[in-house]
């Protein structure tokens, strides 16, 4: 299974002026003390089985979330409003798309992004990116 330890430490060594949590869930990464906030949750696995014979491999596709959280404040109609959502997101994705973790076989995509949850203080954005590997079950018996 893939383990978001290396994307934890690659964002943290990064410097992106906040440091990156893993979270259990979207729940949990929303339940931030401050902002801005950046919380890795695992996603979905996506298994394709491959042919059946004694060493059956199966491709994994796994999503990872990345929820940005930043500070609701400022009014672009008054013309003091900073885009700082833009300005942690793009360094983040910067450090994570055509990145290959350790246990990876395919390099990081980004399958895109969306408004997540606007709180009366917060504004949490979710960008979805994902990575495949190879799984072989090794249970299985290779005697015919």
């Amino acid at each position: 299974m893939l383990s978001l330890e290396p994307w934890l430490e690659r964002l943290n060594a990064a410097e992106l002026g906040v440091q990156a949590s893993l979270a259990a869930d979207i729940k949990a990464a929303q339940q931030v003390r401050a902002n801005p906030s950046l919380s890795l949750v695992n996603g979905r696995d996506r298994v394709t089985h491959q042919e059946r014979h004694p060493h059956t491999r199966h491709k994994v596709t796994t999503e990872v979330m990345v929820v940005t959280g930043v500070a609701r404040y400022g009014s672009a109609r008054f013309g003091n409003a900073a885009d700082q959502l833009a300005a942690m997101r793009q360094p983040v994705l910067s450090q994570l798309i055509y990145w290959q973790p350790p246990s990876a076989d395919l390099p990081i995509r980004w399958n895109g992004g969306q408004l997540l949850a606007l709180t009366d203080s917060a504004l949490f954005w979710v960008d979805v990116v994902s990575t495949d590997y190879w799984w072989a079950d090794q249970s299985q018996e290779t005697n015919p």
